[in-house]
């Protein structure tokens, strides 16, 4: 289908050109940095779509569609990032991890970096995103947050997406599964490392969050 279909949604414009491709613009009144986060949350939960931003008319990033998460991330954060990220993927009964984390030198001063997806849907997890924190503390100083860009899957019967009238937040039906897939998932990642620095604290062991 070559017909361009034009949809207003909040802050953005979203152009379906039926070609597996999306095109967003930020509205001159709108906030381009929230305008921007979002396209870029969607573009990384489906690498198999094109997704262009713009801002003012002015491209910020454009994605391949080819698929490939890491292409995805390179398109959107650039080479500086997308080099440090490392593969994660693991599979604990029923759960499965994929995506990619941050080596330890690129650590960050907030949590803005770390994105969750689990079955696609975009979420806050205080779940996941402590287990990438304990995967990783044995390497990091305080106060700094490894960037992450992880998908869960799982079945859907054991979640709960009704926390939050948007949706964006999660439980899980048994929270300790879900938080081992990823420790241990971001841990073996992470085994390729040198030793960690002598001033960062050891790693306890994985427990749920409440």
């Amino acid at each position: 289908m070559n017909q361009t279909e034009i949809i207003a949604l909040g802050e953005l414009l979203i152009d379906f050109t039926g070609r597996g491709e999306r095109q967003f613009e930020a509205n001159p009144g709108g906030a381009p940095a929230n305008v921007l986060a979002a396209a870029a949350r969607l573009a990384l939960s489906h690498p198999e779509v094109s997704v262009e931003m713009l801002v003012d008319g002015t491209e910020k990033f454009h994605t391949t569609g080819d698929g490939d998460l890491y292409s995805a991330i390179y398109a959107i954060y650039g080479r500086s990032v997308a080099k440090t990220m490392m593969p994660v993927e693991y599979y604990l009964d029923g759960v499965s991890v994929a995506g990619f984390v941050s080596t330890p030198e690129a650590a960050r001063g907030s949590r803005t970096m770390q994105l969750f997806y689990v079955n696609r849907r975009f979420v806050y997890s205080k779940t996941l995103s402590a287990a990438v924190e304990e995967a990783c503390r044995s390497f990091l100083p305080a106060k700094r947050f490894p960037a992450a860009v992880l998908s869960v899957s799982i079945d859907p019967h054991q979640t709960d997406v009704n926390v939050h009238p948007a949706k964006t937040e999660i439980k899980f039906a048994d929270e300790k599964k879900v938080f081992s897939a990823v420790y241990y998932g971001v841990k073996n990642s992470l085994a390729c490392l040198q030793t960690p620095a002598p001033s960062a604290a050891p790693a306890p062991a994985p427990a749920p969050v409440a």
